[in-house]
């Protein structure tokens, strides 16, 4: 059994379980391990940290939830998707209470009609002086797992009394031989049958064990685990049959269970002692069906070479077993979660673990980590609780990540590429941010002496027990930070320093005229489709302007995390300075990332006086507003951070709401209204939305500054005249350029452009500037070359992730094209690349 750590914005462990090849196991009496995974929180960028490392995550059995937040599980959805459409067809889920709200919430973007989820949502509503309970949540035939709820405070009986969350009796227990789970009687179907199928039936009214059902009838929606694994050559588009409700908002979720975490304890099978086959023979027990009942625990009879008949058990012819090992996983949150995490080792279940635990020892603890929230480790009170785990368990801590712990480039490919093109043009190509000195020393004094920080890509062999080891491989693929720590300029191949040099100088040389709008940013922080790739985030783009403040365009999943690596501390002055988000559309790829992004928001100390806009759908706003009921995004009357909603129809170019649909809700009365302030705040003429023709129903935006110029952004779209009417004149149009040139039908199929339709629409728009983004899978690196531009054209860029561009600047991208071309090829020749070949092109998270 062996532990992988990964730490990227959030940590996760991934416990894998493998044969051994060092011979542990003999004879008919081996019991080796299945080979399977198990991932123990998924953070943002989990499914994009597989890609960096080249680990995959064939085999994966299980996700394991600390908490429902945006901080252990925004990385849920986009690895659900990506699970699927690498073929796998089942999978379990355990979290907290909230879990399946939390997964219903996804419900209007997540969908993978091929993988069945079976949620296993545990009860924290156990009172401090209850017992945790020895039951399993989670078993099949390499671990077993226990939990134990973690409480911020102790809730009485009257507030617990109304939790959304199953008994503990009532929790899933999986039969990993039956491939079904057992759990206790539950309400029949019909009667959520008949609820539902009432015509005026309103999810929010259900409550209790019928909530329950109803949030787990959504999942199985979610994830019927009905067809086989889609072909990703086939362009039909699949839909979620929805049943009665499924557009209304969740049941109500008790605010109780927020802070709520849950401890994890990893328990391997006991195996076996060695068969002893000298003291068997010995016995007169010779190889044949007797030594193989004995084997199997049986008690035989024999006659010795004495000629004495004697009986011959297990006991006399097996060694003693092996005690199993045991990794924690505890996530302490905050200083106010520590008593209840030490009385749960004080006494039932989880005693044993502890050395001040009173229970007899029948296994050994192998590994503990400690997720630790800020000022959770500096407590005393959480040192004096360490200090009961002996010196011969390794202590692994994941503190608040700007204190104690390194502050490293997980993202390494993309970081050394960037380090390279730094010395091509170091403002647009600046270095990703990164630490490898923490702001604070880990003081270990009167600590278990195996106690260090976590670090990405260590691994702990729990079964034979081995001290931590770096990964090797990691290490190796690690060019960027020997390469930045070197001081040295990277070393470029021939071609390269002459492409470098020959660009350079014709920047040198230019003559450029002056632009309106010239010193506004654009940077691009997440540029392909789809999925993530070693070299491009997924969709978010960010505007810049000057002395007024930022509007974000799409926030993929991992968006907080480029904005961390491209601002590093400053980070929190770009969260406070933005004013705006607009979401094109409901699609995972534009907006996964919003939450962590809302969620970072509420943490700003002091809070910020201005509101932000939000600009998008009803749908989006729908599944926000579920997950506000589980974590603080902004949308509640004492939110630190609020976030006003504004409503893509309202503010649409032709102002008039599409179809004429009249809610006479708050969102869309107050729309026009908070675009009006919106355009104050950030010195607008006007920002409008126009509807463009995508497989969902998608928005692009028209940004107008008081100054003269505009940036027209598309979303996703096929080319339409509708953009070119609303965007006419713009100073620069960010458009989607998803398939190349040779890929018309496929591009229609998908809803998307090619790189041509892309150019040509800002022709029509007659354009100054035409960023392209939005690349495929299949174009990780650097796009297809289009054709040289022509006198009149509009200037034409490539998008590259952490790209930051003035408008007056954007013409620069086009001298550096073949300068960028020729350092993607020196990489792969450093790194031992094939060419790439991403399946996964005609995949939309969606």
């Amino acid at each position: 059994m062996t532990i992988w750590e990964g730490l990227r914005e959030e940590g996760h462990v991934i416990v894998k379980t493998e044969v051994s090849r060092g011979g542990e196991y003999v004879e008919e009496l081996s019991s080796p391990l299945t080979p399977a995974k198990y991932i123990f929180n998924v953070g943002e960028n989990t499914t994009r940290a597989f890609l960096q490392s080249r680990r995959n995550w064939k085999k994966t059995r299980g996700v394991f939830l600390t908490s429902v937040g945006t901080q252990r599980a925004s990385g849920l959805p986009g690895l659900l998707m990506t699970f699927a459409d690498s073929g796998l067809t089942s999978l379990n889920i355990a979290g907290p209470a909230g879990l399946l709200h939390f997964m219903a919430a996804m419900r209007k973007y997540t969908f993978r009609e091929n993988l069945s989820v079976n949620p296993i949502e545990i009860s924290t509503s156990r009172h401090q002086d209850e017992p945790s309970d020895d039951t399993p949540i989670y078993k099949d035939d390499n671990i077993s797992v226990f939990a134990l709820p973690v409480s911020a405070e102790i809730q009485s009986p009257e507030v617990t009394s109304g939790s959304i969350t199953l008994p503990h009796s009532e929790t899933n227990v999986v039969n990993r031989r039956s491939g079904k789970r057992k759990r206790s009687p539950s309400p029949p179907a019909p009667p959520l049958q008949e609820v539902i199928s009432h015509p005026d039936f309103d999810p929010t009214t259900l409550v209790g064990d019928m909530s329950q059902e109803w949030l787990r009838h959504i999942v199985r929606t979610m994830f019927p685990g009905s067809a086989a694994k889609p072909d990703v050559s086939s362009t039909k588009v699949e839909h979620v049959s929805q049943p009665s409700g499924f557009n209304r908002p969740l049941p109500s979720l008790p605010a109780c269970n927020r802070r709520a975490t849950l401890a994890y304890a990893v328990v391997g099978p006991r195996v076996r002692g060695k068969f002893d086959v000298k003291r068997a023979e010995g016995l007169g027990l010779k190889a044949g069906p007797l030594r193989a009942r004995v084997a199997r625990g049986e008690t035989v009879t024999v006659v010795g070479k004495d000629g004495v008949e004697r009986s011959v058990g297990p006991s006399d012819v097996v060694g003693a077993s092996e005690d199993p090992g045991v990794i924690l996983i505890l996530d302490t949150p905050s200083s106010a979660h520590i008593p209840s995490l030490v009385k749960g080792f004080e006494s039932g279940a989880f005693s044993k673990y502890w050395t001040n635990g009173s229970e007899k020892k029948d296994h050994a603890l192998r590994v503990v980590f400690h997720l630790c929230g800020d000022g959770v480790f500096e407590h005393e009170g959480y040192k004096a609780f360490m200090k009961g785990f002996k010196d011969d368990v390794h202590s692994s801590i994941l503190l608040h990540l700007e204190t104690m712990c390194q502050i490293r480039s997980h993202l390494l490919a993309q970081a050394f590429n960037q380090l390279r093109l730094n010395h091509l043009d170091n403002d647009i190509f600046p270095v990703p941010k990164y630490s490898l000195e923490a702001k604070k020393a880990l003081d270990t004094t009167d600590l278990p002496s195996n106690t260090d920080c976590m670090r990405a890509h260590t691994i702990i062999d729990v079964r034979p027990p081995r001290p931590p080891l770096r990964d090797s491989e990691a290490e190796a693929n690690d060019l960027f930070h020997p390469a930045v720590l070197s001081g040295e300029p990277p070393t470029l191949s021939d071609a390269a320093r002459t492409q470098f040099s020959e660009a350079r100088v014709r920047v040198e040389e230019a003559t450029v005229p002056d632009v309106v709008g010239k010193d506004v940013m654009v940077v691009t922080l997440g540029t392909g489709s789809a999925i993530p790739s070693k070299y491009r985030n997924v969709s978010g783009t960010l505007l810049c302007i000057p002395e007024a403040g930022y509007i974000l365009l799409d926030a993929g999943e991992g968006t907080w995390g480029q904005l961390s690596r491209n601002y590093g501390a400053g980070v929190w002055d770009v969260l406070r300075g933005l004013k705006c988000i607009f979401i094109s559309h409901i699609h995972g790829d534009h907006h996964i990332g919003l939450a962590k992004i809302l969620a970072m928001r509420q943490q700003l100390d002091p809070p910020p006086e201005e509101p932000l806009y939000l600009i998008s759908n009803r749908v989006v706003f729908l599944y926000l507003r579920d997950y506000n009921a589980l974590e603080e995004l902004g949308f509640s009357e004492d939110a630190k951070a609020r976030v006003v909603p504004i409503l893509s129809d309202e503010i649409h170019w032709r102002n008039k709401g599409r179809g004429g649909w009249n809610y006479g809700d708050q969102d869309q009365k107050g729309s026009r209204l908070a675009a009006g302030a919106l355009c104050k705040t950030l010195g607008l003429q006007k920002i409008n939305t126009v509807d463009v023709e995508h497989r969902a129903r998608c928005h692009g935006l028209i940004v107008k500054h008081l100054d003269g110029w505009s940036v027209v952004f598309s979303g996703d779209t096929v080319p339409t005249q509708k953009l070119v009417q609303a965007g006419t004149g713009a100073t620069l149009l960010i458009h989607e350029a998803t398939m190349a040139n040779d890929q018309v039908e496929m591009a229609r199929a998908k809803m998307h452009s090619t790189f041509g339709q892309a150019i040509d629409i800002g022709k029509s728009m007659n354009a100054q500037n035409i960023l392209l983004t939005h690349f495929s899978a299949r174009y990780p690196k650097m796009p297809p070359s289009i054709s040289e531009r022509q006198a009149g054209d509009p200037v034409v860029a490539f998008a590259f992730d952490h790209a930051n561009i003035k408008i007056g600047d954007m013409w620069k991208m086009g001298v550096y094209a073949r300068a960028i071309e020729q350092s993607f090829i020196d990489i792969a020749d450093i790194e031992g690349e094939e060419p790439e070949v991403i399946d996964a092109a005609h995949v939309d998270i969606s």
